[in-house]
């Protein structure tokens, strides 16, 4: 008999499935949420608010896939990114929650991502350098849309901070003009597209070719023990936890932790000659 095909959704599938139910606000609806919650704490005004606009996260999540992260891990960094939006957001200040917030998502996910390279945290290759710059790009457009901090960005261009609040405002509130929606949906066609540019998805090619060669290289310079721990700690879908490598080697768990903390250095160390010569 044929094998019938699963039909059981994963936690991805079920995700993107509930937020297409989920009804957008208005904008009189939103800024009414959001004055409850700035105002009086109402909780499950801050509740509709984050429901209504995870469609935006998902959105902003899939820009990301190719960094080779899970991808409902990327959305659970977005979460927090737009709660924290949500709870710092001005619905007086004149845009929408989801202008606002995307910032607040980016910066997010950007940090995730920064945290989740076990292997490489050297800052100075040319995909880090455009995560940092992304990152700084959303930290001003936060500190705009605040009216925080507004001094110290303001002088990396030469202006006081009410000229480029003033400025950055304007840019944050095009959708009270630009959009042909009251729900602020066509907010995130100015959002970047869900796929990569001909040329950014070579140089991420060649970059991920680069760095896999590089660190199979270094991996040579480990002792066949310290190889073993860093591809069960660092390089499994499932990593292998101090206590079980501790069993298998007969030795305590904190000598596996010192074993794993020398390999990973001298793996950056032979990581940052080969990613970075001088």
């Amino acid at each position: 008999m044929a094998k019938q095909p699963s039909t059981e959704l994963t936690s991805l599938a079920l995700f993107k499935r509930d937020i297409r139910r989920i009804d957008r606000l208005d904008r009189e609806e939103e800024i009414r949420l959001a004055r409850r919650w700035r105002d009086h704490h109402d909780a499950d005004a801050a509740r509709t608010l984050v429901t209504a606009n995870l469609y935006s996260v998902d959105a902003i999540a899939r820009e990301y896939r190719h960094f080779g992260l899970p991808e409902m891990d990327l959305i659970q960094e977005g979460v927090l990114g737009l709660m924290h939006a949500i709870k710092r957001f001005d619905p007086d200040r004149g845009f929408r929650l989801v202008t606002y917030a995307s910032w607040w998502i980016r910066a997010s996910i950007h940090d995730y991502i920064l945290r989740s390279w076990s292997i490489v945290k050297l800052g100075t290759n040319k995909l880090q350098r455009r995560i940092f710059a992304g990152l700084k790009k959303a930290r001003n457009a936060i500190a705009a849309a605040d009216g925080l901090d507004c001094d110290e960005v303001a002088s990396e261009f030469g202006i006081d901070a009410n000229q480029y609040q003033e400025t950055a405002n304007a840019y944050l509130k095009r959708d009270l003009s630009l959009d042909g929606d009251s729900d602020g949906a066509a907010v995130l066609e100015a959002l970047p597209a869900d796929t990569q540019s001909p040329d950014a998805a070579v140089e991420e090619s060649d970059w991920l070719r680069h760095r896999s060669a590089s660190l199979e290289r270094a991996m040579q310079a480990l002792s066949p023990r310290d190889r073993m721990i860093v591809r069960q700690r660092h390089l499994t879908d499932t990593p292998a936890t101090l206590k079980e490598l501790a069993e298998g080697f007969g030795v305590s768990i904190e000598r596996v932790r010192q074993l794993e903390s020398r390999a990973m250095k001298k793996l950056r160390k032979e990581l940052s000659t080969s990613l970075c010569p001088a």
